[in-house]
């Protein structure tokens, strides 16, 4: 299992850094049609058609400049019908100028553009990556506009737009574990996340109930968002008793966005704990696809007992809004990142794991959620010594504008 995680996680690596350096050879096909459709402009220089047809022809290759040259020269022989409009506003689109894609929005509508549903479609990609959820939101809501709310995609555009705006989250969350024999063991915690600026900063209160004994474990995580729309993220913790979680546990993390909807990130954690301390070393690498969503998270564990291993696998199969999923874990090892495997006397990452949790997400309304999960872990508790270890989650999320 753990070289099956291994090698799955390797293949991805490999075709994400294959589409990032990966040189675009140049098509013939598409350097043909500019040039045919160029001599007949030399013949009749009022085809706008051809204008058209040679824009679309340099925006398939990424030639967003070009293009934009030609739908320019066709608005200038006043050749305003769908067909211009279509190329006009997918060239923006593609070639993320989203408040000019605003603007052409309303010069389509000014020349009666009938493909309504597009239009709306545009917008909405326009405000989200605007940042002006409110507006797309309005524009929803607006009488001619509800009826596309059955459409799925417009469904969902609307509650993504919706969960960013109210980025004030209230978190609730429930875990019980049971073992063999043993009596159940119980993990909550309770935050409260919020925007700072464009950065993202949430705060959490972590309760664990378990062997006897119970501890209080104060967090923070700070999304650091930069420009070119990587992120930095920090999390910092403190134990007030320390008898179950580590007394201070750190981490930093680097993402940056990849081509084909994929992500990819570095980072590090860090664990003291009374007696000892943990090194982690950690990446992530996840792609979308369409309404499929996979992941691949290794960690690299340094302490003074001995290294290891451990990868994360996740699936997601999401609704038609981003609150509605399906979701399957598979774990060889222990994570570092659950806050139940960090209290098992700090040497959990020298022990086997074999684990498998099912998901289930689902939206109560525009600004709740409830997340639902049950999981099984064949565990070692002492080396060679196997144990079964069964879980349900609760979790609970309301945002407030």
């Amino acid at each position: 299992m753990r070289k099956l995680y291994i090698s799955l996680f390797c293949i991805l690596i490999a075709n994400s850094f294959s589409a990032v350096f990966a040189q675009d050879s140049p098509n013939a096909k598409y350097r043909k049609a500019i040039e045919e459709a160029a001599k007949g402009l030399v013949v009749d220089p009022t085809r706008g058609d051809l204008m058209v047809l040679i824009a679309n022809n340099y925006a398939w290759q990424e030639k967003s400049d070009s293009a934009l040259i030609y739908i320019q020269k066709a608005e200038q022989i006043n050749y305003y019908n769908d067909d211009l409009f279509d190329s006009w506003l997918n060239i923006l689109l593609w070639s993320h100028r989203y408040e000019n894609l605003l603007k052409t929005c309303q010069v389509a509508e000014q020349y009666k553009y009938s493909h309504v549903e597009n239009l709306l479609r545009k917008k909405l990609i326009a405000y989200t990556e605007l940042r002006d959820y409110d507006k797309g939101i309005e524009l929803v809501k607006a009488p001619e506009n509800k009826e596309f709310l059955k459409l799925d995609d417009i469904s969902y555009m609307y509650n993504n737009l919706i969960m960013k705006r109210n980025t004030n989250v209230v978190q609730a969350f429930y875990s019980l574990d049971y073992f063999d024999h043993n009596a159940p063991q119980h993990l909550a915690n309770l935050g409260y996340a919020f925007k700072v600026g464009k950065h993202s900063l949430a705060l959490r209160a972590n309760y664990a109930d378990r062997y006897g004994m119970n501890d209080l474990l104060l967090e923070s995580d700070f999304y650091l968002q930069m420009n070119n729309k990587s992120y930095m993220y920090f999390n910092y913790g403190y134990a007030f008793d320390a008898s179950l979680f580590p007394r201070h546990r750190a981490g930093y993390e680097y993402y940056i966005p990849l081509k084909n909807k994929m992500e990819a990130s570095l980072g590090a954690r860090y664990m003291k704990y009374l007696s000892s301390e943990v090194f982690i070393a950690t990446a992530h690498l996840e792609k979308y696809m369409g309404r499929h969503w996979v992941a691949f998270r290794p960690f690299y564990v340094i302490q003074s007992i001995g290294n290891s291993f451990t990868l994360l696998a996740d699936y997601r199969f999401y609704g038609k809004n981003p609150l509605n999923y399906w979701g399957v874990e598979l774990t060889y090892g222990n994570s570092p990142d659950d806050s139940r495997t960090t209290m098992e006397n700090a040497a959990f990452n020298n022990l086997n794991a074999y684990k498998i949790k099912l998901e289930r997400n689902f939206m109560l309304n525009n600004i709740s959620d409830v997340r639902i999960g049950i999981g099984y872990t064949r565990e070692e508790y002492i080396t060679s010594k196997f144990r079964n270890r069964y879980l349900i989650e609760l979790g609970y999320r309301f945002r407030l504008k």
